[in-house]
């Protein structure tokens, strides 16, 4: 039976132990959580067989071992598995951003008999913490795996399994692709959520369901969203700049004052979205 580590029991860590628990997936969970409190949460919700309070001894006998913290946070927490990896191990993760830390994962393993193969879940919450865990969070998803150059087959093929038996649906693609993409359908939408929450002054009151709705994943983990924009600043740039250029385009209409052309604009908005999301 395999043994996988999931190290960081925070929203996606739990949701996997969860996910793998409800699938009935024939493994044994171990689990990495700093406070006790979380510990106890982890074996009281079934999330996880065993629970450590060291990060080595957590990924003792791991054949995959994942690491569910924020992105910069990746590359430390592996170098405190170092000691307990086996050799062969395979370490994946649940990071939104993937060029950076496949270059800051080089350095954390280096001299070690392990292979990194990175991992994004396309999903997650505004919630966090344990308590936030959700056995269908992976149910359905798109799962990104991003191997490095010369990864063997086997390692992307065990990753990616997985991935699939929590309920994903898993794409390959190069760590640049990725994080192109992403930059505009993940990271974009949520720094323009955040521009959005601060440009509504203290009018509360009058905030509704299109507020809501749009704002909702500006209340994730700042960490998280920080270290996001750090490790991905040249394509997140990128697509700030394309949607300046949709908010130029807009004000320049609205100038104009032409109703059929902004009814227009927001007709091909709707259709593109329709498009997006079919």
């Amino acid at each position: 039976m395999q043994t996988i580590a999931i190290v960081g029991s925070g929203l996606m860590g739990s949701s996997l132990g969860l996910a793998l628990r409800k699938r009935n997936v024939p493994v044994r969970i171990h689990a990495y959580a700093r406070r006790q409190e979380t510990r106890e949460a982890a074996l009281n919700l079934g999330i996880a067989d065993a629970v450590f309070a060291d990060p080595a001894e957590a990924v003792r006998d791991a054949d995959i071992v994942v690491l569910c913290v924020p992105v910069l946070t990746i590359p430390e927490l592996a170098k405190a598995c170092r000691a307990g990896l086996k050799p062969g191990a395979i370490l994946t993760d649940v990071g939104s951003t993937k060029e950076a830390l496949n270059r800051l994962m080089i350095g954390a393993l280096e001299g070690m008999n392990v292979e990194f193969i990175g991992s994004h879940p396309i999903c997650g919450s505004e919630q966090q913490g344990i308590e936030a865990g959700n056995a269908d969070l992976y149910a359905g998803a798109v799962t990104v795996v991003t191997p490095p150059m010369l990864a063997d087959e086997t390692s992307i093929e065990k990753v990616s399994n997985l991935w699939k038996s929590a309920g994903s649906l898993v794409t390959v693609m190069d760590a640049v692709s990725h994080d192109r993409i992403l930059a505009a359908t993940s990271h974009l939408p949520h720094v323009v959520a955040a521009a959005l929450a601060l440009s509504a002054g203290d009018n509360g009151l009058f905030c509704g369901s299109g507020f809501r709705d749009t704002t909702r994943i500006a209340e994730g983990s700042p960490q998280v969203w920080s270290d996001i924009v750090r490790t991905n600043t040249p394509a997140l740039k990128a697509a700030l700049s394309t949607f300046r250029g949709q908010l130029d385009a807009l004000s320049a209409l609205i100038d104009e004052g032409d109703g059929e052309k902004l009814a227009n604009w927001f007709a091909a908005a709707r259709d593109k979205r329709k498009e997006l999301l079919q």
